[in-house]
């Protein structure tokens, strides 16, 4: 399960700044220059053909004459006429395009199973059969960080790019444990004969280290109960920077293209580099507050992209819906056990033995499968001569992660309520500029995310992210 995904990857909810990706190359510079703006016309491509670079002006024959804006200006007529729009184009053959992405977010709430907020991680409570509590200790984990994401694509042929994509990230993840007064099976404070509020039910405070009820604090919790129930004392933070993610690589194809219709086609492969945390310091496992910065593993993905141009008008309006559904499977890998756990007193272990079994003597690894999980986003774009906007909604579903192993661990783990099958809605937000009417071919974007609804999800809130993306003719250069 990723619990923070920094990565932004192509799977999650697509960047919705690049909804005119390509289209900055051929928009407003056409104001600029009249004459593009008719050869654009005389050339489009006829309705369900395949877009090449016209014959008259190709990679092959660019010319060199009136310096970098003489170049741009041929460049911009050739493009021009490929016409291309939405997210399923591609970069003109011969072109790399390099993408800097910039993101920040934080982690504040979580939908559990019944689709309601609450805190990030619930608190470890015992109740008697009654209904009275015995102790109730929420870990008050939050978290924060961000991503940089570094991009690389080059098309290959006019319909076909090749990219890679490589994720890094930084966190700050802690625990701020807070213990709460008691209430009995009315909902009232219990208190002592002196009216002091009680932290743990008194005859259970030596089974859970409080030597006395009504002062228990945090401390008493951490190095005293924890191990008591035969878990390690945990870390209260961790803090990581320039952390690798899953780096994943693929090709875009866009097979089929008229002028108000586009589908194209993602396959792509992710490489196993994503930083794990040390099994005894992992959130997943409760024994502390690191989080992994992506599956880990080797995994699988494709995604279909279709775009329908809406209206279009002259060089100043272009509207597209555009739709993409992302389907992707992560392969089975070996995970080490944590091996801090001890030895739990049966005295604590009794309150709740199912949840806090002896995991003291856990070695080797098991078997973990994320398996599948499907993404849909739908988006509108506007294209306003060099500014684009657009607003989406997407959804997301991951599978319940299989554990394969002890199964005193693997129900504890799922204890937790942190593997679980996971679904989030969100929406999203994003704008863009080309700066190419100052003869620099580099679009710049921003984009702001919100989760509206979820099962068993962090709720992922102050998302915004900065993009960068500048064009290259690599291969009009090297000729």
């Amino acid at each position: 399960m990723r619990i923070f995904d920094f990565r932004f990857p192509i799977a999650d909810f697509r960047t919705l700044v690049a909804v005119a990706r390509h289209i900055a190359l051929c928009s407003f510079v056409f104001l600029l220059f009249p004459a593009a703006a008719g050869a654009q016309e005389e050339d489009a491509p006829g309705a369900g053909t395949t877009i090449s670079a016209p014959a008259a002006a190709s990679a092959e024959s660019v010319s060199t004459e009136g310096g970098w804006s003489g170049f741009l200006e041929q460049e911009i007529t050739r493009i021009g006429a490929m016409d291309l729009y939405g997210v399923t184009s591609q970069l003109p053959q011969g072109y790399m395009s390099v993408k800097w992405d910039w993101g920040t977010i934080k982690a504040k709430n979580r939908y559990n199973d019944k689709r309601r907020l609450g805190p990030v991680m619930e608190p470890i409570a015992f109740t008697e059969p009654s209904g009275n509590e015995v102790v109730n200790i929420d870990l008050g984990l939050k978290g924060e960080g961000g991503g940089h994401t570094f991009q690389v694509s080059y098309g290959i042929t006019d319909p076909l790019d090749w990219y890679i994509e490589v994720p890094f990230t930084y966190m700050n993840v802690s625990f701020n444990p807070r213990v709460a007064d008691i209430r009995d099976k009315d909902g009232n404070v219990v208190k002592d004969a002196q009216g002091r509020p009680l932290k743990v039910m008194p005859k259970y405070a030596n089974a859970l280290g409080a030597t006395d009820p009504a002062t228990f604090n945090e401390c008493d919790f951490l190095h005293r109960t924890l191990p008591a129930l035969g878990r390690p004392t945990v870390a209260t933070g961790y803090k990581g920077d320039w952390m690798m993610g899953d780096i994943n690589t693929g090709f875009s194809w866009n097979i089929y293209r008229t002028p108000r219709f586009s589908v194209a086609l993602t396959p792509r492969v992710f490489l196993p580099t994503a930083k794990l945390p040390s099994p005894n310091n992992d959130i997943l496992y409760g024994t502390g507050p690191a989080l992994e910065t992506g599956v880990g593993g080797w995994a699988a993905g494709f995604t279909q992209g279709y775009d329908v141009r809406l209206f279009k008008w002259s060089y100043w309006i272009d509207i597209i819906a555009s739709t993409e559904f992302t389907t992707s499977y992560a392969f089975p890998q070996q995970r080490e056990y944590p091996t801090n756990f001890v030895v739990p007193s049966s005295a604590a272990q009794a309150l709740d033995p199912m949840s806090f079994p002896d995991l003291s003597d856990l070695e080797g690894t098991f078997t973990y499968t994320p398996g599948w999980s499907i993404d849909w986003t739908v988006q509108l774009q506007v294209q306003l001569a060099i500014l684009g906007l657009a607003a989406g909604y997407g959804r997301t579903y991951m599978q319940e992660p299989e554990l394969l192993g002890d199964p005193d661990f693997v129900r504890m783990a799922r204890g937790l309520e942190l593997l679980g099958q996971q679904a989030m809605e969100g929406i999203q937000l994003g704008a863009s500029i080309s700066l190419l009417p100052l003869y620099i071919p580099l679009d710049l974007g921003l984009q702001w995310r919100k989760v509206v609804d979820g099962y068993n999800t962090i709720v992922m809130d102050d998302f915004f992210q900065i993009t960068l993306k500048g064009y290259l003719p690599l291969k009009a250069m090297w000729n």
